[in-house]
């Protein structure tokens, strides 16, 4: 991997961990298992908007299905 390539994807890692939503989720999903709607209703968002942060974070592997 070039250092090009290395660099895109830390900016990426970081763009997604820089949004507060994100954030509490894993917060949230550190302590135990929860599924969309319970995260959707912890943090007032609504359920698609939880799956695409969920899609983000799975996309760098820092939560699985």
């Amino acid at each position: 991997m070039s250092d090009d390539e290395r660099f895109e994807q830390l900016l990426q890692f970081f763009k997604v961990l820089g949004n507060k939503n994100r954030l509490q989720i894993l917060g949230l999903l550190a302590n135990e298992e929860r599924n969309v709607g319970e995260l959707a209703l912890m943090l007032d968002l609504k359920e698609p908007t939880v799956s695409h942060h969920l899609a983000l974070l799975k996309e760098l592997g820092l939560v699985d299905t």
